[in-house]
């Protein structure tokens, strides 16, 4: 079993663990604005302009630290699958 973990190769797999990580960067990307969507302000709606800026600006801090955290990884692995020869 050894032998099979030391002969198995990270930068085989980057290119696809990158695009997982573009994946969950789309994800996160699109939850955040489903999100916004459902906190807009309208005329009949329970909720106020105030409060649909703080939730639009609670929502989009972690959303865009995941995403530029992902992004980030993305780079890595594209790095390393370029050195896979």
């Amino acid at each position: 079993m050894a032998d099979f973990v030391s002969q198995m190769s990270v930068r085989k797999y980057a290119k696809l663990a990158a695009l997982g990580a573009i994946g969950v960067a789309v994800a996160v990307f699109g939850l955040f604005a489903l999100i916004a969507f459902g906190s807009r302000h309208t005329a009949d709606s329970g909720i106020d302009a105030t409060q649909a800026v703080v939730a639009m600006i609670s929502a989009a801090i972690p959303a865009a630290a995941i995403i530029a955290a992902h992004l980030a990884y993305v780079k890595v692995l594209l790095d390393e699958s370029k050195r896979a020869t």
